[in-house]
C-alpha cells in the first residue's frame, strides 16, 4: 500500500500552530534583543566611568568622563548619548581650562607619548601632522583624549537620560580627583546627594524592554543596577 500524504486540512493545522508559536516566539525574542542592547550601552558607560576613575587615581590627576554627541570634529556635549570620552583635566586654574574639554576635537588622535606633566608644557613647539588620518594633536594642549573613545554603535531603540546636565548645551560631565573623589568642574560645582549623578538606559517609547541605571556616588563609587533611576 503507498504512504499515504497530508490532506489539506492536516496542511493547515500544522501551519496554524506554527503561525501562534511564531506568534509568541517573536514578541520574546525582540525583547531580549532589547534587554540585551540596552545592558550593552549601560555596561559601555559604567566602565567609561570607572576607567575615567582609575585613570585619576593611577595618574594622579584630574580625570573627566563625557557623553559626547559623535565621535568627530564636529561632537559637543551631551546628556543623551550613547558615545563618550574619557579626559585627562586640568581643573579651575591655569592654562585656562583648554586641555580635557573634547568639544570639536573628536576626531583627534591622541598625542604621543600620551603621559603629559601637568601643566603642560609649552615647549618644545609641537607640530601638527596633517596628513595622517585622523590628524594627530598638536600639542598636549590641544590634546584631549587620555582614554580611548568608546567603541559604542549608535543600537537602535534604546533611549539615554543623564542627570545632572550643567553647560551650553547641556551635558554630562563627571570629574574624578586623584582620590577618586568627585571634583568640581567648569561646567559646575559636584552635585549634592549621593547619588550624585544618574545615567537611565531605557527602551525607547513604544518599545517593551529592561531598563538599567548607572549611578555616581558622592564618594566617587559606581554602581549599575536593574532598574529605573535611582537605584533601590
Amino acid at each position: 500500500m503507498p504512504p499515504r500524504g497530508f490532506s489539506l486540512i492536516e496542511m493547515l493545522v500544522v501551519v496554524a500552530i506554527a503561525g501562534i508559536a511564531l506568534a509568541i516566539a517573536v514578541p520574546s525574542f525582540q525583547e531580549t534583543m532589547v534587554n540585551g542592547r540596552s545592558r550593552g550601552v549601560a555596561e559601555s558607560i559604567q566602565f567609561g566611568l570607572l576607567k575615567a576613575r582609575s585613570e585619576a587615581i593611577s595618574r594622579n590627576a584630574p580625570m573627566r568622563f563625557q557623553l559626547v554627541s559623535t565621535l568627530d570634529a564636529t561632537c559637543t556635549a551631551s546628556a543623551s548619548s550613547r558615545l563618550w570620552v574619557v579626559t585627562q583635566y586640568v581643573g579651575l586654574t591655569a592654562p585656562a581650562n583648554t586641555r580635557g574639554v573634547p568639544a570639536g576635537r573628536c576626531n583627534i588622535a591622541p598625542y604621543v607619548p600620551p603621559d603629559q606633566e601637568e601643566p603642560c608644557p609649552t615647549t618644545p613647539a609641537y607640530t601638527v601632522n596633517t596628513s595622517a588620518t585622523p590628524p594627530t594633536a598638536p600639542s598636549c594642549i590641544t590634546d584631549p583624549f587620555i582614554s580611548d573613545k568608546s567603541p559604542a554603535d549608535r543600537v537602535p531603540d534604546i533611549d539615554v537620560t543623564a542627570t545632572p546636565t550643567m553647560g551650553t548645551p547641556a551635558g554630562f560631565i563627571v570629574t574624578f580627583g586623584a582620590l577618586g573623589q568627585l571634583l568640581a568642574n567648569l561646567e559646575g560645582a559636584v552635585p549634592v546627594g549621593s547619588p550624585a549623578y544618574r545615567v537611565l538606559i531605557a527602551p525607547a517609547a513604544g518599545v517593551t524592554g529592561r531598563s538599567y541605571c548607572v549611578e555616581v556616588n558622592s564618594n566617587g563609587n559606581t554602581r549599575l543596577c536593574t532598574m529605573a533611576c535611582p537605584c533601590t
